[in-house]
């Protein structure tokens, strides 16, 4: 069987590392830039240009996979149309039925899953800032021994933090490091290119992170006091938070309160979701409590309720809103990686060396969605009529 894969299909700076071999591959670069679905493309090139491989695709946590890596490389074999692959959607595996290749998933958090994966050819290991350097030690032990095919970790992230461990690599024979803008990425689309641009009228540090691609500083952070924990307390007191998006994501935040300390978890975080996708997931979820929405989409709000959902309109004063969460006691649940990315970068404006008290708007659904819950349900509900 003949796969042709086009020149066309792949931004012009990545080409040159289809087929370089170093050990250690480092994409870094700012947000938009194609770098992760490069790194799809070419463990997809792999998987059908050479045998005996098992690739692995890592992150922090597993379940974060399901929505990065193994989207990515689904849309990709949807793409180009190939029906010799068999997806497994429960174990997270690709099996390559011509030539017997596996592409298998893990997450650095699940320990014994990741010893007892033998045999294993190529890594890749996306959003790498989340993992630390003895989780990264760790995995470089994974890949050993001889084999057919060279042997390569590609590692893809933002440079967040020049401080982060990431940031001493050095350019050597063993390793090659690609920094990389959207403006590489000639499939970018309108509205994402002007979202990245605007961030210099935000905010000089996340202009340099997610537009440059440069090394930034974690500063001006906004909950910086928050805890990761591995279980959520049963308790009746459930509200929701949600924050409409299509482009970008979706976004529906669980808080459980107990004792005044607020439990968090995600339960959709997803882009190109339309209000009846929406609508299904919820009632899946089996949600009947009060969920507060985006006051500024009044129609899918109403939408909602029409389908029986317990949908009103959040108060969306921000800065007081801010205000009254951060006084708040905030856990978080170990799984919602999502979440966890958005409150470690959560940030406050900062021009002319003066931080304002207006947060970034970037990658902040989830803290939207957080706020509409915490503040609308503690200013706008009354707990002793039962009604708003």
């Amino acid at each position: 069987m003949k796969i042709t894969f086009l020149k066309e299909d792949f931004n012009d700076i990545y080409l040159p590392l289809l087929k370089n071999r170093c050990r250690y591959l480092h994409l870094f670069g700012g947000a938009g830039s194609g770098k992760s679905y490069f790194a799809a493309q070419k463990t997809l090139y792999r998987i059908l240009a050479e045998t005996d491989h098992r690739i692995l695709c890592l992150r922090k946590y597993s379940r974060s996979v399901r929505h990065s890596q193994f989207a990515l490389l689904k849309e990709l074999i949807n793409n180009m149309e190939l029906n010799i692959f068999q997806t497994y959607e429960t174990e997270m595996k690709i099996h390559c039925k011509i030539n017997d290749n596996w592409i298998i998933t893990a997450g650095v958090d699940d320990r014994e899953k990741l010893k007892s994966i033998h045999g294993v050819t190529s890594i890749w290991i996306e959003e790498a800032t989340e993992i630390s350097y003895l989780d990264y030690l760790q995995v470089n032990l994974r890949l050993r021994g001889k084999r057919k095919n060279y042997k390569q970790i590609i590692l893809s992230y933002n440079p967040i933090d020049s401080h982060h461990w990431l940031n001493k690599f050095k350019k050597t024979e063993s390793t090659q490091k690609l920094r990389t803008t959207y403006k590489d990425n000639k499939f970018i689309d309108e509205e994402y290119e002007y979202i990245l641009e605007d961030l210099k009228h935000q905010d000089e540090n996340y202009y340099r992170i997610y537009a440059l691609g440069e090394w930034g500083k974690k500063k001006n952070i906004i909950f910086p006091n928050y805890e990761i924990v591995p279980e959520l307390p049963e308790t009746d007191n459930i509200i929701y938070g949600l924050d409409f998006g299509y482009n970008e994501p979706t976004a529906l935040i669980e808080v459980r309160i107990k004792d005044d300390i607020y439990f968090l978890s995600e339960r959709i975080y997803e882009r190109k979701l339309t209000n009846l996708q929406l609508i299904t997931k919820i009632k899946e979820l089996r949600i009947n409590n009060f969920i507060y929405c985006d006051a500024s989409e009044p129609g899918r709000i109403r939408e909602l309720q029409q389908s029986g959902i317990r949908a009103v309109a959040a108060n969306k004063n921000v800065k007081d809103g801010l205000d009254f969460v951060k006084r708040k006691t905030l856990k978080i649940h170990k799984n919602s990686t999502n979440l966890i990315n958005e409150i470690e970068r959560y940030a406050y404006k900062e021009i002319n060396e003066i931080i304002t008290d207006e947060p970034i708007k970037f990658n902040d659904h989830l803290m939207d969605a957080m706020r509409y819950a915490i503040y609308s349900h503690n200013k706008t509900y009354n707990p002793v009529l039962r009604r708003f």
